[in-house]
């Protein structure tokens, strides 16, 4: 019989417990877009690693789809042209409707013209050429004005899915990693498509670390204004106990009173904690079998060493010699770390002179700024995990 827990990076839970708030609010958005056929604010949903961001995003990326939307993924990379990324995902996105001839008519083939005059633009070595086999809309996504351009694309995009009688739905995860003038003219586009007097109906979802809120209101000052704000956190006692109990029940089995309670206190809240945990405990026992503390014991051990090898040893891995002695200082906190006191712990006179070393950090995704003056790790159980290695 298959083990009912799904750990990994973005793999979808069997039971996605404490999102109910945020994914009905979200998908009552996207009910709006389809039935007024215009568009609503977009959405960014911030957290840290292993909050399930990526999940949330799979699982209105699959309502979508089951609503018959044009459904565009894309996953951000530093150094990678969010623009290019972006015209790709369409452009398969579209090929994939034009041969199930889902999509047709001409607000969908002026869609492909203004989406080819978008990526000679982008792209005018023709590196990355997307096979489109037709003309470039004159006038349109031509500019060399990356947000205007965008806007264009965005917008003719909608106008077909408007035609069709359908919307669109835009998800972009890992968004803090795009640059930060293809952040501005996403705000940019983004904010111009809504503002028309008829807007579109393209509804847009923006996932990432903690830090995204600042980064794009530091890429558009109006942008704090422009979006819907979510912040996924640990689980409740509650939800926890829930995403613990229903995949076992299913299965056919269920948990002993204290064994559960030892599980729920390990994994303090963590979603990615959990899906481990459970993994490793169901794998060590038999249907419809009762999950006892033995069971418990051994699977938070094995659950705690899979992320050491995996989640937190490749972070550890990438800090310099320099940044593992800042975590170090970091991971002497219950929770965030003032700069002060790290700066003290590293012998240094002031916080002043950390501050390029903390960047560094951020820029690679192992800490973030909660407040000013303050860091955190960007994953739950990270002080730990470096606390044991330093006493190994």
């Amino acid at each position: 019989m298959g083990n009912p827990f799904n750990p990994g990076a973005g793999r979808k839970p069997p039971y996605l417990a404490g999102r109910g708030k945020v994914t009905s609010s979200v998908k009552t958005d996207m009910r709006r877009v389809y039935e007024d056929s215009e568009g609503m604010r977009p959405v960014i949903v911030s957290g840290l690693r292993g909050m399930g961001k990526t999940v949330l995003l799979r699982e209105l990326d699959d309502f979508a789809r089951s609503q018959g939307w044009v459904a565009i993924w894309v996953e951000a990379s530093k150094g990678d042209s969010l623009a290019r990324k972006l015209a790709q995902a369409i452009y398969v996105e579209l090929r994939r409707l034009r041969s199930a001839e889902r999509l047709t008519g001409r607000a969908f083939e002026h869609a492909l013209a203004v989406l080819r005059s978008f990526q000679l633009k982008i792209d005018p070595s023709g590196a990355y050429s997307f096979g489109i086999d037709i003309d470039p809309a004159k006038g349109y996504a031509d500019s060399g004005d990356l947000s205007l351009d965008l806007g264009d694309l965005l917008g003719a995009l909608g106008e077909a899915a408007r035609d069709a009688g359908t919307a669109v739905l835009i998800c972009i995860d890992e968004l803090q990693e795009a640059s930060i003038d293809d952040l501005r003219a996403l705000n940019v586009a983004l904010h111009n498509i809504g503002q028309g007097s008829a807007p579109v109906p393209v509804f847009f979802v923006g996932a990432g670390l903690p830090t995204l809120p600042a980064v794009l209101a530091e890429a558009s000052t109006y942008a704090e204004r422009m979006y819907r704000f979510y912040t996924l956190d640990t689980l409740d006692a509650g939800a926890a106990r829930a995403a613990y109990v229903e995949p076992v029940e299913e299965l056919g089995s269920r948990w002993e009173s204290d064994a559960l309670n030892a599980a729920i206190e390990a994994a303090a809240g963590y979603p990615y904690f959990i899906q481990q945990c459970g993994f490793c405990i169901c794998e060590q026992i038999e249907p419809p079998a009762a999950i006892t503390v033995v069971e418990v014991t051994a699977g938070i051990e094995l659950a705690r060493e899979e992320l050491a090898r995996g989640l937190y040893r490749s972070r550890w891995d990438r800090a310099t010699v320099k940044g593992k002695e800042f975590m170090r200082a970091m991971a002497i906190d219950d929770g965030a770390s003032q700069l002060g006191d790290i700066a003290q712990r590293m012998g240094k006179k002031s916080a002043n002179g950390l501050s390029v070393l903390r960047d560094r950090l951020i820029r690679d995704g192992l800490i973030y700024a909660p407040e000013r003056g303050y860091v955190a790790f960007t994953v739950p159980g990270m002080a730990d995990y470096i606390e044991r290695a330093e006493e190994m």
